[in-house]
């Protein structure tokens, strides 16, 4: 199905909706970094944004427990409340021009993060996942959360983004 076509039962704001949803997770997905962890998007929607990553060698921060590196911890919560920053500013900024969106939101950066490790990163899949707390008109506070595969809550964190 062509980008220009959608299903008979899809109205053309859904379609419209659809195809942003699938190029941001396409391009969210190619992030070099992201592959690096192997941090991938699994939702992703105006209200939630979420993404798994499984445990490798090369995230372990502490060999002797054999858990999550912090830094990656940080480094995945900070990903995944971008991309939920980056969904809900398209949305709140839709009364100006799709060029002008597009910039704004290739502006957006992190200005402050605060990250409260809970329990120490063990697991062999771990999720994350993000919600908006609110949008201003040049700023985006996002709260996340990580857990994993036994839906043990690892860490959380809140981001204000700029854009």
């Amino acid at each position: 199905m062509s980008e220009h076509s959608h299903a008979p039962h899809e109205s053309e704001a859904e379609a419209k909706a659809r195809v942003l949803k699938e190029r941001m997770q396409m391009g969210f997905n190619m992030i070099p970094f992201n592959q690096v962890i192997g941090l991938q998007i699994t939702d992703i929607s105006l209200e939630r944004v979420s993404a798994q990553f499984a445990m490798k060698p090369q995230l372990i921060g502490n060999m002797t427990h054999q858990i999550l590196h912090g830094g990656v911890i940080a480094t995945a919560l900070d990903t995944i409340g971008g991309a939920m920053a980056m969904s809900a500013v398209y949305a709140a900024l839709k009364g100006i021009s799709r060029e002008e969106r597009m910039m704004r939101i290739l502006k957006l950066a992190t200005l402050d993060m605060r990250v409260d490790y809970l329990k120490p990163g063990r697991g062999q899949m771990f999720t994350v996942s993000s919600t908006v707390l609110r949008v201003g008109k040049k700023v985006c506070v996002t709260r996340m959360e990580l857990e994993n595969e036994d839906k043990e809550l690892i860490a959380v964190g809140t981001a204000t983004y700029m854009y």
